[in-house]
């Protein structure tokens, strides 16, 4: 019988599909302890108290809904070039993006796109200039800025690269440095062109 049942529970392991990691994506706390499972803590979700489990040692995803930052949570993680969110393609007249944020503090929202060689590609975004001062860079695949973020009105920003290299060209929207002691939270509406 004590064979049997070893058997059993070898089989039963190698035949199982449960998995103890539950991946990236957070979700709610539970009310009692343990408020998440084992390798995950309850972390607050930006600003507004939400707590989610997260994996140990992480930190809760950015971009959450938390009543002063838009839910742009499906576009996370996208804060470098490794993890740009990936626009596969423009339309004639420009692709606008909206509900966008940076948040919580420290966050940016990188874009990949593909550019042929010699298009110009510009980046403006809006944002609500009683929130943070936002700016968007043209960056290279390094990270490194190519093209600076000019400010062009109330709330608003643009960044040109005429002549791109073919390839992969990247967007970074983030906290403008000149914004001193404003918010850090800043929600934003971005379009890109290429001509």
């Amino acid at each position: 019988m004590k064979i049997l049942a070893s058997l059993c529970f070898v089989l039963g392991t190698a035949c199982s599909s449960y998995s103890p990691d539950l991946g990236q994506v957070p979700f709610a706390c539970g009310m009692s302890d343990p408020k998440c499972p084992d390798g995950y803590d309850c972390v607050p979700l930006g600003g507004a108290g939400q707590m989610v489990c997260a994996r140990a040692g992480g930190t809760a995803p950015d971009g959450g809904d938390n009543g002063q930052c838009a839910d742009d949570s499906n576009l996370e993680p996208n804060n470098d070039v490794a993890h740009a969110y990936m626009i596969n393609s423009l339309p004639a007249g420009g692709l606008k993006l909206a509900g966008l944020s940076i948040c919580p503090a420290g966050d940016k929202d990188t874009y990949e796109l593909a550019a042929a060689q010699g298009q110009t590609l510009e980046a403006d975004i809006d944002f609500d200039p009683s929130q943070a001062a936002l700016t968007v860079n043209l960056i290279s695949s390094s990270g490194v800025t190519t093209a600076p973020g000019q400010p062009n009105g109330s709330g608003k920003a643009k960044a040109a690269l005429v002549g791109t290299q073919s390839g992969m060209q990247y967007v970074q929207v983030l906290v403008s440095p000149t914004a001193g002691s404003m918010t850090t939270n800043g929600n934003y509406k971005l379009t890109l062109t290429l001509m």
